[in-house]
């Protein structure tokens, strides 16, 4: 884990980042024009208390504990409805789980997790450590992944592909988590932000401006979960540290996976 420290940063996308976007990339100009670039708007300014970040993605051979813990039937880690759907769907592990691509090396990030699957692991490995293990906010992700300068990428401003797992590095698949380290980390020295997964946050998806006691990181409800970080075959448009996805909860594919985090006591 490392530590983010308290205080201000910049979230979402201003205008000016959008028009230099569109000059730089096609993708950007028409999502400019369709308005996509909407959903990171307004730019704003949010407060955040410190607080620890996984410095890597959950990989394979940790959510193996999980499993051979028995996780998938222990009641009390998992949300009512993340329960309801294990329980329907008679789930013991995740998707792709006995694929060698995916889970052939232990480094390599978890995928093919729903957004239940990654609240019941974070709470189970908070029963195993004795401190309270969660999904990382939305607010909390893009902190962690752009400090207070609001870089448009974790090591800066510019696009660079040999940085990220990104479909312009021609990597076609997850690499393990190290890879790319140094050179790719955040200012806060977590590893592979963008690209390689994209990430599961507790947050519903709602629009700007991100007010933290709106009811917005709320476990419970059966609504659209924000990811970020883009992919391993996402375009660099979508791997910006301001970049928003959503899924349900119970999605799940060979790109998503997911980090912890916990408060500081």
């Amino acid at each position: 884990m490392v530590l983010v420290p308290a205080g201000p940063f910049t979230m979402g996308t201003g205008a000016a980042e959008i028009k230099r976007l569109a000059g730089e990339f096609e993708l950007a100009k028409e999502w400019a024009e369709k308005g996509y670039f909407g959903r990171e708007q307004p730019q704003h300014t949010v407060a955040l208390p410190a607080f620890w970040i996984g410095r890597y993605a959950v990989t394979v051979a940790q959510f193996r504990a999980f499993v051979e813990a028995n996780g998938y039937h222990e009641r009390r880690l998992w949300t009512a409805s993340g329960w309801a759907w294990r329980e329907a769907a008679g789930r013991d592990q995740p998707d792709y789980w006995l694929d060698d691509t995916w889970t052939g090396d232990g480094q390599l990030p978890v995928v093919g997790v729903s957004w239940y699957e990654a609240v019941a692991y974070c709470r189970w490995l908070g029963k195993m450590a004795g401190r309270a293990f969660r999904l990382p906010t939305e607010a909390e992700w893009e902190k962690a992944a752009r400090g207070r300068d609001a870089r448009t990428f974790p090591w800066g401003d510019r696009c660079d592909a040999a940085r990220c797992n990104v479909r312009a590095s021609g990597l076609d698949r997850t690499v393990p988590v190290g890879r790319l380290s140094p050179a790719g980390d955040s200012p806060y020295g977590c590893a592979q932000m963008v690209g390689n997964v994209s990430e599961w946050t507790s947050t519903w998806y709602r629009s700007y401006p991100y007010e933290a006691d709106d009811g917005r990181d709320d476990p419970a409800g059966e609504v659209e979960r924000v990811t970020r970080g883009g992919s391993w075959h996402s375009p660099v448009l979508r791997a910006r540290n301001s970049s928003r996805g959503m899924n349900d909860p119970d999605f799940t594919d060979n790109d998503l996976g997911f980090r912890c985090a916990c408060s500081v006591d």
